[in-house]
């Protein structure tokens, strides 16, 4: 998880004593909050207007912040001035989380074989009971298959297939002329496996990315889709969308628990049959 850095002269920098006093805590307090969410959520430095409610701060606040020189106005919200410059971007945290993954995976695959073993043949040679190399594509496959056939170190996956097949389908309404490969795969294993979503609501993000005029025409992958999710999150929930949550398992465990326990409760309140005399 990233963090948000704070220089050690900030508190005396001019932006900070360009805020009046009476209202400076609270402004810097908004300040602080706000970074830390943005640098948890990768949206690089931009703070939607329904935030600064979440953190108990109003607008007013924000605006002081804006004639300090913090920050400034941006559409459906306000944007950290300089994010870029002493902050890590979501492109540079996402590149760091993918060479660690993939440091990981060659790791793991070393301890899963021994050094010095072979295959029992000479490099190069093929079975033949193996399917020969594909030397062209084969256009009587799904994307499915074709996204499988580029990515034959990702395990069959369902809710991986899932994804592909239907943002597939999305680009196709729209014309779009795509193929899914191997970084359509990894980007949706990444989706689920590492940033906790399930297929259901990346399709829900997904189904907002390919309807709305202005995002339909850059967001044309799913790489893409991944690298802008949190920022299209955000657009959907301005737009009076429902903003898919990230739920782990004891949470959907506590949520299924509650919605068992409000159904006995409305049983319960069930009036009794009545008996006339």
């Amino acid at each position: 998880m990233p963090w948000f850095k704070i220089d050690d002269g900030f508190t005396n920098s001019k932006p900070v004593l360009r805020l009046q006093r009476r209202v400076r805590t609270s402004a810097i307090g908004l300040w602080t909050l706000a970074g830390a969410w943005s640098a948890k959520e990768l949206t690089d430095g931009f703070v939607p207007e329904y935030v600064i409610e979440e953190l108990a701060s109003t607008a007013a606040i924000a605006g002081h912040l804006v004639r300090c020189g913090l920050w400034e106005e941006a559409e459906e919200g306000w944007q950290f001035k300089g994010w870029e410059k002493y902050q890590p971007t979501r492109e540079q945290i996402m590149e760091a989380r993918d060479r660690e993954a993939e440091r990981k995976r060659k790791y793991r695959e070393s301890q899963r074989r021994p050094s010095g073993t072979s295959t029992g043949r000479p490099e190069g040679h093929q079975q033949e009971s193996e399917p020969p190399d594909p030397t062209r594509p084969d256009p009587t496959r799904t994307n499915i298959e074709e996204a499988k056939a580029s990515s034959p170190e990702v395990e069959d996956r369902p809710d991986i297939d899932k994804v592909i097949q239907a943002f597939s389908d999305m680009l196709k309404g729209n014309d779009i002329k795509h193929k899914p490969g191997q970084t359509w795969r990894n980007s949706a294993r990444l989706l689920i496996d590492r940033d906790g979503y399930t297929p259901e609501q990346i399709l829900y993000v997904a189904r907002f990315a390919t309807a709305d005029e202005f995002w339909k025409s850059n967001i044309l992958s799913l790489p893409k889709l991944r690298e802008k999710f949190e920022a299209l999150k955000i657009k959907a929930q301005a737009q009076n969308n429902p903003q898919p949550q990230r739920m782990d398992h004891s949470a959907r465990v506590r949520a299924k628990e509650a919605d068992m326990l409000a159904r006995f409760a409305a049983s319960q309140e069930q009036p009794l049959l009545q008996i006339e005399d």
